[in-house]
Order: structure tokens, then sequence, then C-alpha cells
């Protein structure tokens, strides 16, 4: 199957590249919204955090449930497209998810107290629950094996383009303004999503073959359908090897316990068991838990001025990381991109700890660069363990539980950031800043380890081979 795969890509030129290159790019908006959702409490937080000149304040309590509520709405957003996303497709799913957005940034907006400040959050929240299990899901259904790595990656980098986005309006302009002209990305993002076609994997699993064969003909370069007649056989092959037809015979519009009952097999449990863990590391090691909070942080470690400027600085760093990483995994892979970025992060998250316990006991003064220096580092490898997860889950799971399974494990994911970004403000009010990065660093430990031992190399395979390689 390999080989048949690998022969059937070289038969498309530059135009398939292109193809995949404009639906992948086109998708991605979805993403870069995401991106800029996820970055807004930060702007928010460092002008409303006890500030006494503007409209209305926020409390340390305040900032700790506005921090961390955009991801605890997440979940519902997210499994409810897992379900709707069999049925109606995902790029109908892709622009139903734009709604909330756009009116999310239209109430933030307009937003003259806490409350509303949290109703918008909640609307972004299933914004962006919503649309990430299509987005996964269609990248990597929609790609050639040579190219789904790159594609992946491409869409994995764009919430970080995202956040450069915002943390650039936020250095010119107020947050209100910057949350108006936010409103222009999921605009964008609709009538892009309107222009590249529906996976043809989805397609054939719903017996829609025509139109399966169309869309595959768009995506491999606008080419005649008898130049992808051999990978049109192969598509048809997978899909009956994945059991999709045989369910679809079997259960006509799969009820919930059907679903459900997936995930005892094998191909389900043990990817969704390995992608978990995955996250849940990479959310402490990477310092996404405290990102929300990182003005406060800068603030404690004596970086006082030009805080705005080095939130540029750092999403500058993130896109630059994301960009090696589009650059490399075709070449180094997942696995030793996962291990070399988590051992590095690690001593990072120990030496910020070791430097704030060195100046709060006058060991050494403080240097304003070497914080600086480190966050940086923090930033720009965290980078990489960020996207690198969802890279993989493009890819892990097998067709017939794609869109369940991507739904609940992004799902999981943010209902895991919700917790450790809630309790990032308590746990470091009881083992203090310094403490508590020393802390997270030894789940860094933790989590190379496991890596290093238990993470399979999914690059440059296909569908299938990685479907078998966990059954």
């Amino acid at each position: 199957m390999k080989n048949e795969n690998e022969n059937t890509s070289k038969t498309y030129g530059t135009k398939a590249t292109v193809a995949q290159f404009f639906a992948t790019i086109a998708q991605s908006f979805l993403l870069i919204g995401l991106g800029m959702e996820i970055g807004m409490p930060v702007i928010v937080i460092q002008q409303l955090y006890q500030n006494s000149d503007s409209e209305f304040s926020l409390t340390l309590t305040e900032i700790s449930w506005y921090g961390s509520l955009l991801c605890i709405f997440h979940p519902v957003g997210s499994v409810l497209s897992g379900f709707l996303l069999e049925r109606f497709g995902r790029k109908r799913c892709m622009i139903i998810a734009n709604f909330p957005s756009i009116f999310g940034w239209i109430l933030l907006y307009n937003t003259h107290s806490v409350v509303s400040l949290y109703a918008s959050t909640v609307l972004m929240g299933l914004s962006i629950g919503f649309s990430e299990a299509p987005i996964f899901s269609y990248v990597g259904e929609i790609t050639e094996p040579r190219l789904r790595g790159a594609m992946a990656s491409l869409t994995s980098t764009a919430p970080t383009f995202g956040v450069l986005i915002l943390f650039t309006l936020g250095y010119f302009f107020e947050w209100q303004t910057a949350a108006l002209l936010s409103t222009l990305c999921p605009i964008t993002s609709i009538c892009l999503v309107m222009l590249i076609p529906e996976s043809p994997i989805w397609l054939v699993a719903k017996g829609k073959n025509e139109k399966a064969k169309k869309a595959l003909c768009w995506l491999r370069g606008w080419v005649k359908p008898e130049v992808v007649k051999m990978e049109y056989l192969e598509l048809l092959q997978y899909n009956e090897v994945s059991g999709t037809q045989r369910l679809t015979r079997d259960v006509n519009h799969k009820n919930l316990f059907s679903k459900l009952a997936q995930f005892k097999e094998p191909s389900v449990y043990r990817p969704l068991r390995l992608i978990i863990f995955y996250f849940f590391t990479s959310i402490i090691i990477s310092g996404i838990l405290w990102r929300p909070f990182i003005g406060k942080i800068m603030t404690e470690v004596g970086l006082l001025n030009n805080q705005s400027l080095l939130l540029v600085v750092f999403a500058v760093l993130q896109n630059s990381s994301c960009m090696i990483v589009v650059s490399t995994v075709h070449y180094l892979g997942k696995r030793f991109l996962t291990n070399l970025t988590f051992s590095v992060n690690t001593l990072l998250m120990f030496l910020f700890g070791i430097y704030i316990i060195a100046i709060r006991n006058n060991y050494i003064y403080s240097t304003p660069w070497i914080p600086i220096t480190i966050l940086c580092g923090i930033y720009f490898f965290g980078a990489a363990i960020v996207i690198l997860p969802w890279m993989l889950l493009s890819e892990v799971f097998p067709n017939k539980s794609r869109g369940i399974a991507t739904g609940l494990t992004a799902g999981l994911t943010y209902l895991q950031i919700f917790i450790l970004t809630k309790s990032y403000l308590t746990v470091e009010t009881l083992l203090t800043l310094e403490y508590t990065m020393v802390f997270f660093g030894c789940f860094g430990i933790l989590g190379s380890l496991y890596f290093y031992f238990y993470l399979p190399e999914t690059e440059n395979k296909t569908l299938l081979e990685i479907e078998e390689s966990f059954t």
C-alpha cells in the first residue's frame, strides 16, 4: 500500500501542491482566529488588571477566571462538532464555526463590564471548540503523504500567527479597537472556506463517489478524472479497510453508543491515550497555562518596561519556531523534534526558577537580559512543543473514528488547559513563582522519558500504516 501511494503522489506536479496549499491556508484562517482569541486575554489582563484609570478593572480572582474561561466552553463545541462532523461534513462545520467568533468579537468590542467580558469569551470558546475537529480531520484527509506533515504543521502554525497579529494590534491600539479589527478574520475565513472542496474521504464514506472524485481532481491540481484514478481506487480501498462503509451500512446515522463503542478498539484508545498525555505535558512544559498572566510574571521578575513590545517579540519567536518545524519535520520527524524541544524547555524551566531563587536570596543582582533570554527560549521552543501534538492529531486516528476522536481529544485538551490555567495562580501562591517553575520542569523530565520510549514516528507514513501501527 505504501509503495502504491508513493508512486501515485509522484504523478502530481506543482499544481497539486498549490491546490493543497490553498485548501490548507483557507481552512487555517479558522486557526488564525483561534490564536487571536487565545491571545486576547493577555492584552485585556495587561490593560485592566488592577487599573483604576480604566472604565472597569479586574481583580486577581477575575483574571484567573478570564484567563481560563475560554477553555472550559471549548469542550462543548468540540464534542458537538465531533458528532456533527460525520453528518454534515468538514466544510460545512468549518463555515458554521466562524459565527460564534464574529459575535464574540463584536460583544468584546462593546463590553463595559466583567460579565459581558466573560460572555464574549464563552462565544469564542464555543467557536474554537467547534472548529478544531473539522480542521484537523480535513487537513489529514486532503493531502498526499509527501505533503501531509508539512501541511499539518502549517495548519498548526496558524494560531501562533494569529497571536502575532493580535499582539501587534495590541501594541498599536487599545484592546477594544483590536477586538473590532479582529472580526475581519472569521469573515475572511467564511469566504475562503466556501471556495475549497469537501474532504474526498468523507464524501466516499457517505456514498457520494462522483463528488469525491471531483474533489480529488480539484485537490490534485484541477486535473482530469483519469489522472487521479489510481488514488481514487486506493481511497475506496482505504475506506473499506478502515470500516467506514461497513459501519454506514450497519448503522444509518450512527448513534451515541455506537460511536462511543469505537473507543474500545486498540486503533482508537491507544493513540487517544498517547495524545492526551502528550497534550497534558506540553501544556505544562510550553508555559501555556501561565501565558495569560505573563504581564504579571514579567513584573515580578523586574521587566516593568516595554511589556507590549516584548509580547510582540515573543510572538515573532513563536512564528519563527513554527516555520522551522514546518521546514524540518519531513526530514527530522516528529519523534526527534518532540524529544529535542521537551529537553530544552525542561532545562529552561529549571533555569528560570533558579534565576528567581538567586535574585530573591540576593545571590546575584537583577539582570533583565537573563529573564528576557529565558522567556524568549521558552516561547521559541514551546511553540514547537504546542504544534507537534496537533500535527499528530490529524494522523493517528482511523477513518471511521476520526471525527469523534479528534473532537473528543480537542475537547479534553482544552479542559486540561482550563483546569491547569485556572489553578496556576493558586499553585504560584502556594509554591511561589520560582518553585512553580521548578515544579513544571519536573513534568518536563517525565514527558521526555515517556516520549523517548513510547512515541512512534508517523512522518512519511500513510494513514493506513499509522492505523496499523497501533493495532
